[in-house]
């Protein structure tokens, strides 16, 4: 609960604030916006990630300070934000055994894993953290707004998904009240990919296979093909609302390998196939439309698995 999360967080000075692994909008931008309101309490605050902050994301306040996966340092009090589960804070939650815990996310699929859970099924985790400003009577600075826009912009589509509700907007606007620039926040966020984004995705469609009168689509991309155009882990991410959004598309699955045995596995539906149902039978988790999951094994044997468990979860309808 909100009341509980104020509670812990007022009883603790020091904090390591935890981004899950392949980090993205909501999990940078909410940490870093969480950060700025701990230290305008006077308190202190790192955020650390086992992934580098990806090139898209490198424009938010905070950015540049966030430490690396592997850095030495301890705190005494850890928060996992935007973490799924235990397993999406990555190597640094293990830490935190023994000393005081709290999560902030928005997954329905979380099992509640910290000492203290704040979990609530909404937009983002900026939401979250857009009340934790207005919890503790703190003003949203220009800085903070750039990192709230993000976070929840990027969550939702750019505010066109069915967990956006009159809240978000209503939070959204007093963000829009600490001056930050929308528009050049947009640019950066939504007109500027790399060439090597472009082409990793240029490869997945090419890829992709559709079933079920082309209801279902599923694209896949090997680490050779990855290494091949120069792109990063980091570039990876959208490249499943790319295959969701073909026209004839009810839903779609993209599997990464990522190394030897190890797929990541991105599940999008547009309406039916409950895709954390999905993710939590792989050892996973996520949203209704929106989840994902990693499977240890080879690429092809991935590919078969999903597809078959896809294909069941539409017939079965």
């Amino acid at each position: 609960m909100l009341s509980d999360a104020v509670a812990f967080l007022r009883a603790h000075t020091d904090f390591l604030l935890i981004a899950h692994v392949a980090p993205d909008g909501d999990a940078f931008g909410s940490c870093l916006a969480l950060k700025k309101l701990l230290e305008q309490l006077g308190k202190r605050a790192r955020v650390i990630c086992d992934d580098p902050v990806p090139h898209l994301y490198g424009f938010l306040p905070g950015a540049g300070e966030v430490l690396p996966g592997d850095a030495a340092v301890d705190a005494a009090a850890f928060v996992a934000v935007d973490c799924a589960d235990a397993g999406r804070a990555g190597k640094q939650w293990p830490r935190a055994k023994g000393k005081p815990s709290l999560c902030i996310d928005h997954h329905i699929t979380n099992p509640g894993f910290a000492d203290v859970n704040y979990i609530e099924n909404c937009a983002a985790t900026g939401e979250l953290i857009c009340l934790l400003y207005e919890a503790f009577g703190a003003e949203i600075s220009a800085e903070a707004g750039v990192c709230l826009y993000t976070a929840i912009a990027t969550d939702t589509g750019n505010f066109a998904y069915s967990s956006v509700s009159p809240r978000t907007f209503s939070l959204m606007a007093k963000v829009m009240e600490s001056g930050f620039d929308l528009p050049e926040c947009n640019r950066l966020l939504y007109r500027n990919e790399r060439l090597q984004k472009l082409r990793m995705t240029a490869r997945t469609v090419e890829n992709a296979r559709l079933y079920r009168d082309e209801q279902i689509i599923v694209g896949v991309l090997s680490k050779a093909e990855t290494e091949a155009v120069g792109g990063l882990k980091a570039d990876a991410e959208g490249i499943i609302d790319c295959l969701r959004d073909v026209e004839t598309v009810i839903a779609a699955c993209f599997l990464r390998e990522e190394g030897e045995n190890e797929v990541k596995v991105s599940l999008r539906s547009k309406a039916k196939v409950d895709c954390a149902a999905l993710a939590r039978a792989m050892g996973g988790g996520g949203h209704v439309r929106a989840a994902g999951a990693t499977l240890y094994m080879p690429l092809a044997a991935a590919e078969a698995e999903v597809t078959k468990a896809l294909l069941s979860a539409f017939d079965n309808l």
